[in-house]
């Protein structure tokens, strides 16, 4: 069963969700950040799930197990009771069915006014209340624990833990990071963000195995990511100018070399607008790319989109006068006429085509073999079954926002 939050974070990713839920992101944020800062000061033979069987955070350990759930609110001054009926009445429906088993429950949750540290238990008149409460959306949990009368030993095994506000969460973390090898500016601007990047996409899985995750194994694979995470996620972070500037120094340093060969690989589902956006951008990438004809390689975009998408780009192009190569002979793609050279006549300052434009579902993997590409870009916030035979160097950019990704290249 898809949780609510997972539900929540795929209608973002297909863009799905109302401006309401936008805001509950971050919520969902800060259950990420949360889970990061649990995973760092476990032993290395403890695993997390993320966004477990149970709550939003299952750890396991050798002495038993601890079912999380995270309530962020910072909107709301005084912490009251109101406030966490539903997770208190998810969390006893969850202890009625497995009251035998070693669980402890805990309510990590921000409120401004509340000690950040302290701890508060539950009395039995307060959960009576709870039990009590008239609220309509609540009633299926009442009615589920009707007749259930153990609430002692429930409360004996849950607790509230009030947190820091979502700013000064993240700075713990970071600290706490670089306290595993880390260099502060790199815990900060590189694997920080990766991580959150990381555990948001692990909370999206259906395989409830695909979201185990142990500390030395995580923090193994994260150290192997050298490059900023640029995503819906990383977004809702408190640097993400910061991360957004690292991340372009890092481009940088790839697209400066005039000699390199690149494709650029655009998913029209990802970008917004796109028959309207990618034209100007292409455009505009050309231009500062590939205006030296006796240096600049010719650039292949790929789109990931319909043929018809794809022939009004075409003619968008053609008239902001970018010559482009088609690699079409009679109606059929031709490879061979697609990766040829333009012709140059340096005397005019003349090329035959600025870049090369395919259909990237039925012809880029016609030419990958032969193109012999230094870099491939790719926009999209999907794995591509090409990238797995990718074996140059690889950027990936999981912002869809135009006016970022024109940022990231240095065209803005």
């Amino acid at each position: 069963m898809v949780t609510t939050v997972r539900r929540c974070l795929l209608d973002y990713k297909n863009k799905k969700m109302s401006r309401t839920a936008d805001y509950a992101i971050q919520g969902f944020i800060y259950q990420f950040i949360i889970t990061f800062q649990k995973l760092l000061l476990l032993s290395d033979d403890s695993e997390v799930t993320v966004e477990g069987i149970v709550e939003d955070i299952d750890i396991v350990s050798p002495t038993g197990q601890d079912a999380i759930q995270c309530k962020y609110h910072e909107s709301k001054q005084k912490f009251t009771l109101s406030t966490i009926y539903k997770p208190v009445l998810q969390m006893l429906c969850h202890y009625k069915d497995n009251t035998t088993a070693n669980i402890t429950y805990r309510l990590h949750a921000h409120f401004p006014n509340e000690t950040v540290g302290s701890e508060k238990q539950l009395t039995k008149d307060e959960l009576a209340s709870i039990l009590e409460t008239k609220t309509a959306d609540l009633q299926s949990y009442i009615t589920r624990l009707s007749g259930f009368a153990d609430t002692d030993k429930f409360l004996s095994q849950f607790k509230i833990e009030f947190g820091a506000s979502l700013a000064d969460t993240e700075k713990a973390v970071i600290v706490s990071l670089s306290k595993e090898g880390f260099s502060t500016e790199d815990a900060a601007e590189i694997f920080y963000p990766n991580a959150i990047h990381t555990i948001a996409e692990l909370s999206t899985q259906h395989d409830v195995s695909k979201r185990k995750i142990k500390k030395a194994a995580f923090l193994a694979q994260l150290k192997q990511k050298k490059k900023t995470a640029i995503s819906r996620w990383t977004k809702e972070l408190q640097n993400h100018e910061k991360l957004l500037a690292k991340r372009k120094k890092q481009l940088t340093e790839c697209l400066q070399s005039n000699v390199r060969k690149r494709a650029v690989i655009l998913d029209a589902q990802f970008i917004p607008n796109f028959e309207e956006k990618i034209p100007l951008l292409i455009k505009e990438y050309v231009e500062k790319y590939n205006n030296k004809i006796r240096l600049n390689q010719c650039p292949v975009f790929s789109l990931i989109c319909g043929e018809d998408t794809l022939n009004n780009i075409w003619k968008a192009l053609n008239t902001k006068k970018i010559s482009v190569e088609r690699g079409v002979v009679a109606g059929s793609f031709d490879a061979v006429r697609f990766l040829r050279e333009p012709m140059k006549s340096f005397k005019d300052n003349h090329v035959e085509f600025k870049m090369k434009l395919c259909n990237h579902d039925n012809e880029f993997e016609l030419i990958l073999d032969e193109a012999n590409f230094d870099d491939v870009l790719i926009l999209s916030d999907k794995k591509i079954p090409v990238e797995e035979r990718l074996t140059c160097n690889v950027e990936k950019l999981n912002t869809a926002e135009i006016n970022e990704i024109k940022y990231l290249l240095s065209l803005t």
